[in-house]
């Protein structure tokens, strides 16, 4: 099935994103003007100058987008929009609809929006809050060289992928070497 529609779903996913989805930031000006009764700062809207947008395609499985499992696994190509916010949040959406939001997106999340290959709603989780400290450890140029890597392997032949797959093996145990010497 093929839902892309670019300029329909990037319109609608940052209409929406900054009206509804993304967090609020904190604003001085509205909490002078409006101050409440409890003391809380007044929060205004984010707006499109203040949001960092990535658009592309991707192919989702129906399970990765929160359908029931079928007997039949189909695969619908969609546009993916990712926005974040000023307050650091994220809103990942999937052709018209949202996927899911994320409060603080760790490096894991941008690592897989730098390979175009967003994990499904029901992994979302994972994009929440710190890494896990190898993960962290690693060096944010390879692990984003890597996310590339692994995002141009999915459209790549079997075999071609099959010596990608080979030829990193080798560089890790030239690593795995150099480590022991």
């Amino acid at each position: 099935m093929d839902l892309r529609h670019p300029v329909q779903s990037l319109t609608w996913a940052l209409m929406r994103a900054l009206e509804r989805d993304l967090n609020g930031i904190d604003s001085p000006v509205a909490t002078d003007l409006l101050a409440t009764h409890s003391g809380r700062p007044v929060a205004s809207r984010p707006v499109e100058k203040e949001c960092s947008v990535v658009m592309f395609s991707q192919s989702w499985s129906t399970e990765a987008l929160g359908f029931a499992p079928g007997t039949e696994r189909t695969f619908i190509e969609a546009e993916t929009i990712v926005i974040t916010g000023p307050g650091g949040d994220a809103c990942v959406y999937v052709s018209t609809q949202m996927l899911y939001h994320v409060q603080a997106p760790n490096r894991r999340f941008f690592l897989d929006v730098a390979a175009q290959q967003m994990r499904g709603k029901a992994d979302a989780c994972l994009y929440e809050g710190r890494d896990a400290a190898d993960e962290e450890a690693f060096d944010y140029e390879v692990a984003g060289a890597l996310a590339r890597v692994r995002g141009a392997v999915r459209h790549l032949a079997q075999a071609d992928a099959e010596r990608v797959v080979r030829r990193l093996q080798d560089c890790a145990a030239e690593f795995a070497g150099a480590v022991q010497n």
